[in-house]
């Protein structure tokens, strides 16, 4: 359904606090105790060196088996035809 999305599973959060910005990747401090750098192009438009985040990451089971419904109907179609894998 083009637009609407099923409520994430629970999952876990933590606090990022922007540390640096530099050619495209961030480097973030995790809830206070560790440094990641992540692409920039994943976090929120505009965010600024010094913005502080909540980063959930969650388990999306409903999609997770509308992937594997559309995988299964592939293979019984007899696979992608002639492209190479199927597409999750």
């Amino acid at each position: 359904m083009a637009g609407s999305f099923p409520a994430p599973q629970v999952g876990s959060s933590q606090i990022w606090i922007i540390d640096q910005i530099e050619d495209g990747v961030a480097s973030i401090e995790v809830d206070g105790n560790r440094t990641i750098t992540i692409p920039v192009a994943v976090l929120p438009k505009g965010v600024q060196e010094g913005d502080v985040l909540r980063a959930t990451i969650a388990q999306d089971r409903d999609e997770k088996a509308r992937r594997l419904a559309q995988s299964a109907s592939q293979l019984s179609k007899g696979g992608s035809g002639g492209k190479g894998n199927i597409t999750l």
